[in-house]
């Protein structure tokens, strides 16, 4: 089965881990990266998780009322929920929860009954690589992220940070556009050759070339 590709921003938002066991600290460390408002329900929580998230983020030992709203309002101020129990049963009535009330849902035991997977992630500073191999094979997925890993040297980071800073000059300063993607494209391309940020009268250079062209 094939997924698109999705980079959604979520940073500050609430995002609910119904589980709290070894699967689901995975996912709370990898949405806490992304700087995500991460509270986890669970019946036990493991200390994985007790030790990254503050108290007020745990709801410990709340599912004993098959009846209980609880849950159903947990999950409506969620943008996204990881079902991530032990229990089928449990699992399932999350998923269902969720699709009532158009949440996306990852459920660790049911990719049909999932609206979104957690993909492999190479991460190097603000650049984040997904990966998946579309064979339901975690190994393979993560292999491919292995030789990713590699292929994508550290300084990348710096560079997309200083790009983005220099879109931000650029696009203020000038106003024809056959200008600004000048700039930005030489410069982008010389920072890589260069394998590193370019410098002040590097940036000038470039702006006096495109200039005088």
């Amino acid at each position: 089965m094939m997924y698109f590709p999705v980079f959604t921003q979520i940073e500050g938002k609430r995002c609910l881990i119904v589980g709290g066991g070894k699967v689901a600290a995975r996912k709370v460390h990898t949405l806490l990266q992304y700087r995500a408002d991460v509270v986890v329900i669970a019946k036990k929580v493991c200390d994985e998780i007790k030790e990254v998230l503050p108290e007020k983020s745990i709801f410990e030992d709340f599912i004993k009322n098959a009846e209980s709203d609880f849950l159903e309002k947990e999950i409506q101020k969620a943008v996204l929920v990881v079902a991530a129990t032990s229990s089928r049963e449990e699992n399932h009535r999350a998923a269902e929860l969720c699709h009532a009330y158009h949440i996306l849902v990852n459920v660790a035991d049911s990719e049909a009954e999932s609206s979104f997977i957690f993909p492999s992630v190479v991460r190097k500073g603000n650049i984040s690589i997904g990966i998946n191999s579309g064979t339901g094979s975690p190994a393979v997925s993560k292999q491919i992220r292995c030789q990713i890993e590699k292929a994508v040297p550290d300084y990348y980071a710096d560079i997309a940070i200083f790009m983005g800073e220099l879109r931000q000059y650029v696009k203020a300063n000038f106003e024809e556009e056959a200008m600004r993607r000048y700039i930005l494209k030489t410069a982008a391309a010389k920072a890589f050759s260069k394998e590193r940020v370019l410098t002040e009268n590097e940036i000038k250079e470039i702006i006096r070339q495109g200039q005088n062209d």
